[in-house]
């Protein structure tokens, strides 16, 4: 990391996000920019699908499952410019090196709809997928529109970042898209994540964390995420390849 670059943080913002796990960082994106994202996303569902990436169905052909319309986008940043850019993002970046103390490697983008009906994601931590070594990847999950419990909020377990990869076991698939979950140890309370449009929440790899169904009528839950791994990582998931270099 340059010693001349702009520092995005405080070093207080940096100590709650080491002893926390994450670290809320309020306004780091525009409202414009969060209505490109969400306008470039539109664009990409309105193709159906688009290989490695999604495939979305008919509500006739859902089955009443509003994620079979809206699934998630994996892997955006590779089929589209505008998606690599905010994976690269200079404020995104910025922030993501004051935390880590080094520079990065962009790994992964998602694009969460999370429909009204949609369930959510039990609770677990990222880096049993991406596996990395000898630290932990970082999320960087921004807030395109608001968020709070009504329309599935994240919920994140406070300081659980210390524990090491925990067990998955079968989880209530009417409330979680995904069949497996992290049961968070007693001694952590959850936190739910309220957020404004262009938030964007750090959290490290180990953090538990999950969100319970969209029980709004009508109100999206629209997400960005990015993860990354530090510099000096020497080993993760390949699945996630190729890796893309942010500066």
């Amino acid at each position: 990391m340059s010693n001349t670059k702009l520092r995005e943080l405080t070093e207080d913002q940096v100590k709650q996000y080491h002893q926390l796990g994450y670290l809320i960082v309020e306004g780091l994106l525009t409202g414009a920019e969060c209505e490109q994202l969400i306008e470039r996303s539109l664009e990409l569902h309105s193709r159906g699908s688009i290989p490695g990436s999604f495939r979305s169905v008919s509500e006739e052909e859902s089955g009443g499952d509003p994620l079979r319309v809206y699934p998630r986008m994996m892997h955006p940043h590779r089929v589209d410019d505008l998606s690599l850019h905010f994976l690269k993002h200079p404020r995104i970046i910025n922030a993501l090196e004051d935390i880590l103390g080094m520079g990065a490697i962009g790994l992964q983008t998602m694009f969460y709809w999370k429909p009204p009906g949609a369930r959510g994601q039990d609770f677990h931590q990222d880096d049993y997928y991406l596996k990395t070594e000898p630290d932990a990847c970082i999320a960087a999950w921004a807030a395109l529109e608001a968020i709070d419990a009504e329309n599935g909020a994240l919920i994140v377990f406070p300081g659980s970042h210390v524990e090491e990869i925990l067990p998955m076991t079968p989880t209530d698939k009417t409330q979680s898209f995904t069949d497996t979950a992290v049961t968070p140890p007693n001694r952590y309370t959850e936190y739910l994540v309220r957020m404004k449009p262009g938030d964007v929440l750090y959290f490290h790899g180990h953090l538990i964390h999950g969100s319970r169904p969209n029980r709004s009528k009508e109100r999206f839950r629209k997400s960005f995420i990015c993860h990354y791994v530090p510099e000096n990582t020497t080993s993760f998931n390949r699945g996630y390849e190729p890796q893309v270099p942010l500066r």
